[in-house]
């Protein structure tokens, strides 16, 4: 005979499902985390007696629910009841009454809860999504009953910014193994690769965002890699740029037309290229980037965050501070330093990509910002590629490999000196121009 029933409400749904039917509504992500995080201190009031029986409507939002509940109390099976769908009082009254079990969890839907708790406890507080009420029944079911607890359905809102970005890591990570297809299916074009490093900044830059929360192992397993991959093909981007700005030159004059340095740097690329491209299938990279997506599928925050979810505000705040970080650090950029210059362009880069990639949590202010930062990351790329150009250049003449075309490559170090020369005076000089300039009476204010 039932000597206790838990009436529970199921989780918060999807406002309609795909098949447009009602039976076929599904738990949100946020729904399903909430009652997760809840659900095992909820029916560890219970008790570790107690062996019930769980019971769910036919509704896939039901019976989601139901699975959740069955983890937390250890139930081995769900026992599907048509009466809690249809919202049949007598019949589910007299399917309990038939029940051999001393302790049944019904899993259904509003406002049956709500009538069945009244049935037995003359009057309830209201059933949210994910409310369990446990009730007491002395006399069986047909007698009243006595409330033993009642716990409010939990707060999905803290868990739906967490769904968002759980879909925009996975999406990024899904973009990566991709790009890394198509690269190794066509490595002889540039663009393939520029594709495949921008992916790897993309889900780098997410990684590093989220580390304050996500699981510390995987965080860092991924990013083991990523770097593996950034650091693998930065010889070849870097000879890729090289050889955009001796194409350049060649068409305006500064190198003969019949230089042989595109030809040399092509077949440096193409030496660079076999190597990489060796590398990553030697270590089946595709297979290791099929996994991240995998792994990152089901992205593992850290206990205190399972626990209570982050807002939106929390995804902001944080983002607010790393960008006051980077805008202090381009305030006062020494463009002459070259190692600062390319820190402040990756940092820039990385805030941009978390401001694309989460524009949907961080809202269309901040998901605004990243054009502002695209610009500012351009002029220092630009800087950055010229003094790359210029050391590549410099560090090519001495391989016997150039050994034809080193009085051209003299010819593009110089060049590329002077590009950086050229931007960072004029960076310099407008920065001078936009910079506050105190007057003598302002001065003196500060130092009363």
């Amino acid at each position: 005979m039932v000597k206790m029933l838990v009436l529970v409400r199921h989780g918060a749904p999807e406002a309609t499902a795909p098949s447009g039917a009602d039976l076929d509504r599904r738990l949100t992500a946020s729904g399903t985390r909430s009652i997760k995080a809840a659900y095992p201190r909820t029916f560890a009031l219970l008790g570790n007696d107690v062996r019930p029986a769980v019971w769910s409507s036919p509704a896939v939002r039901a019976l989601e629910t139901a699975e959740v509940v069955a983890e937390a109390v250890q139930a081995d099976d769900i026992e599907v009841h048509e009466s809690l769908y249809a919202q049949n009082a007598s019949a589910f009254l007299s399917e309990l009454e038939a029940s051999e079990s001393t302790c049944v969890i019904v899993v259904g839907h509003a406002p049956f809860v709500d009538t069945i708790a009244a049935r037995f406890l003359g009057t309830c507080p209201s059933f949210g999504k994910g409310t369990a009420v446990a009730i007491d029944l002395p006399e069986g079911t047909q007698g009243r009953g006595v409330l033993r607890w009642y716990v409010a359905g939990p707060e999905s809102v803290s868990w739906e910014e967490l769904a968002i970005v759980e879909r925009a890591v996975a999406g990024s990570a899904g973009d990566l193994a991709h790009a890394a297809r198509a690269l190794l299916a066509k490595p002889d074009e540039p663009k393939r690769l520029l594709d495949f490093r921008i992916e790897i900044r993309r889900m780098r830059s997410l990684l590093q965002f989220l580390e304050p929360w996500q699981a510390k192992k995987q965080n860092r397993r991924c990013e083991h890699l990523l770097k593996e991959l950034q650091v693998a093909s930065a010889r070849l981007r870097a000879l890729d740029i090289l050889s955009d700005a001796v194409d350049g030159l060649v068409e305006s004059g500064e190198l003969g037309e019949n230089s042989l340095l595109p030809m040399a740097c092509a077949k440096e690329r193409a030496l660079e290229c076999s190597s990489l491209v060796a590398l990553m299938r030697k270590h089946n990279v595709s297979k290791d980037l099929k996994k991240l997506a995998r792994d990152l599928g089901e992205l593992k925050w850290k206990a205190k965050v399972a626990e209570r979810g982050l807002t939106a505000d929390d995804f902001r705040d944080r983002f607010d501070v790393e960008f006051n970080e980077v805008d202090e650090d381009l305030f006062g950029l020494d463009l002459r330093d070259g190692d600062a210059v390319y820190v402040a362009r990756r940092d820039t880069k990385e805030m941009r990509y978390v401001a694309e990639r989460l524009g949907e949590v961080l809202g269309p202010e901040r998901a605004q910002m990243s054009e502002a930062l695209d610009e500012i990351q351009r002029e220092l790329g630009a800087l950055s590629d010229a003094r790359s150009n210029q050391h590549l250049a410099e560090e090519c003449s001495k391989s016997p490999r150039f050994r034809g075309v080193r009085a051209d490559l003299g010819v593009v170090a110089r060049d590329q000196a002077e590009v950086v020369s050229a931007i960072t005076s004029g960076m310099e000089r407008r920065d001078a121009e936009v910079r506050p300039v105190r007057t003598t009476g302002e001065e003196k204010d500060d130092e009363e």
